[in-house]
């Protein structure tokens, strides 16, 4: 296994046909050698963020707005993939920023979370370009076009 995690999904990812976002997390856990899991929470709904991470003992735990849409689904779990992937859930300065950002957010160990549109932040510009190239990689292998092709080209 690679010393660089985001490296060795690169690798891996180079091999792969996934077909959808479910296949980089099951690749990415398998990586990092403790379990993603993602789930979509009501709560979010009504948050300032479409997701975040909850980096525990034992998983990885991205929570996630729900949504209808397949596609923002997957550009959201792509986002909060990067966040897991680069490890900033491993920088203090982050987690405070979230704490100060989102203070009243429900009663989870909350160590690093997504806030969308504040791209001056290094972390969150690093996610979204990881959840482009995954986006990416994921359309290659479909065999219809995106709709996210349609509209974003």
């Amino acid at each position: 296994m690679s010393t660089d995690p985001v490296d060795a999904f690169w690798a891996r990812a180079e091999a792969a046909t996934w077909t959808d976002v479910d296949a980089a997390v099951t690749a990415a856990a398998e990586i990092l050698g403790k379990p993603i899991v993602v789930r979509e929470e009501d709560f979010l709904a009504s948050e300032p963020v479409c997701g975040f991470v909850a980096t525990l003992e034992h998983q990885h735990l991205v929570m996630i707005s729900p949504t209808p849409s397949p596609t923002f689904r997957a550009f959201v779990v792509g986002h909060e993939l990067g966040h897991v992937l680069h490890r900033h859930q491993e920088s203090q300065a982050q987690s405070a920023y979230i704490r100060d950002v989102i203070p009243d957010l429900p009663g989870y160990k909350v160590e690093r979370a997504m806030a969308r549109g504040l791209f001056e932040n290094a972390y969150e510009h690093e996610a979204e370009l990881f959840a482009d190239r995954l986006a990416g990689v994921i359309r290659a292998h479909r065999d219809r076009p995106s709709a996210f092709r349609g509209v974003f080209g």
